[in-house]
């Protein structure tokens, strides 16, 4: 369909086609102002393209031409530095074999999450194991999925990982997974390896805390993640549990303030990650009284409001429950379900 160029407010795209990039310089990908969807099918590196785009739809082809326009002409990203009427689902048609929809050999749907997996994965188990995490987290906190798009992006190897992310996500090299949000849409990335179950039940927890909450307490988003990653049956053998049970026989309990003053995940080690999973432990197993404080302070934060930090939030709730951290730690008694924890 032909273009008006003196109106660049509106990009028309009349093709059928689904592609999509990481975002140039930014975690997020640009949305085409017709709302056309991304998919994880375009190559990120092509997003470090800066430049003006004039596009002009010709019958059934696409032209695009690299053109000095005036400033009032270009429509930019929010950040004000990038171009956000990069590309059209036409743009790169001879791209579209290598890294179009025959890039995934599984593209599967439930709901709201959508699987592209560049190799073969039992997705009945890992649906199942997602559906899992969403049942538990409700119900340990309140926290609940949405209908929020949720895409989880499967590699077939690291290296095929880091090529798709390393441009445009470099603390992904870091990581065997990571959760990404692009506007009202959440990413998952992973690659295929021994933990990609573990991995895909970690990031799914970052992603409905972030879609249920405005904000969180970064221990306790961690301190989820932590504790859901691993599946109901395997969280009494945790080497957490062991670890953080023996320091505290010596007298070395985490503790909840000092994980409050921690500002970024950067600034967090494994012994912050394993103190974050001890306090969740503790706030979701210790009793129904020490839950119902958690699942309070995430309705308030849900609800939009300022509950404050959560070590002075329980201990005006209930004086008792904070009081009670350091016996917990001792034991750290995780029973295999939440209904058989004691009163």
């Amino acid at each position: 369909r032909e273009m008006n160029t003196r109106d660049r407010t509106r990009l028309i795209v009349p093709l059928p086609v689904s592609l999509s990039f990481s975002g140039c310089g930014r975690q997020s990908a640009a949305i085409l102002q017709t709302g056309v969807d991304l998919h994880p099918g375009f190559p990120a590196r092509f997003a470090e393209v800066c430049c003006a785009v004039n596009f002009h739809f010709l019958k059934s082809f696409v032209v695009c031409n690299v053109t000095e326009v005036e400033p009032a002409d270009m429509m930019w990203c929010s950040s004000g530095t990038w171009l956000r009427t990069l590309l059209s689902c036409a743009v790169l048609l001879c791209c579209v074999p290598a890294f179009g929809r025959d890039r995934w050999v599984v593209q599967e749907q439930r709901g709201s999450l959508l699987m592209y997996s560049e190799f073969e994965v039992d997705t009945e188990r890992m649906w199942a194991e997602l559906g899992e995490v969403d049942s538990e987290l409700s119900e340990a906190t309140g926290i609940r999925a949405t209908a929020g798009r949720v895409e989880i992006v499967l590699f077939a190897s690291r290296q095929s990982y880091l090529q798709y992310l390393s441009a445009s996500v470099p603390q992904a090299a870091a990581r065997r997974a990571i959760f990404l949000k692009n506007g009202e849409i959440s990413q998952i990335y992973a690659y295929n390896s021994r933990s990609l179950v573990v991995d895909l039940r970690h990031e799914l927890t970052h992603v409905r805390v972030h879609q249920h909450l405005p904000y969180a307490p970064l221990w306790l988003d961690e301190g989820l993640a932590e504790y859901f990653e691993e599946e109901e049956a395997a969280r009494p053998r945790s080497s957490r549990r062991e670890a953080v049970r023996w320091k505290a026989r010596v007298g070395i309990s985490p503790t909840l303030s000092s994980l409050e003053r921690i500002r970024s995940a950067e600034s967090m080690g494994a012994e912050e990650y394993r103190n974050s999973w001890a306090w969740v432990c503790f706030l979701i197993n210790d009793s129904a009284v020490s839950r119902q404080v958690l699942q309070n302070y995430v309705r308030q934060i849900h609800r939009g409001e300022a509950p404050g930090r959560f070590s002075e939030y329980a201990a005006a709730e209930n004086s008792d429950v904070l009081s009670r951290a350091n016996s917990y730690f001792r034991k750290m008694t995780i029973p295999l379900t939440f209904a058989s924890s004691e009163e």
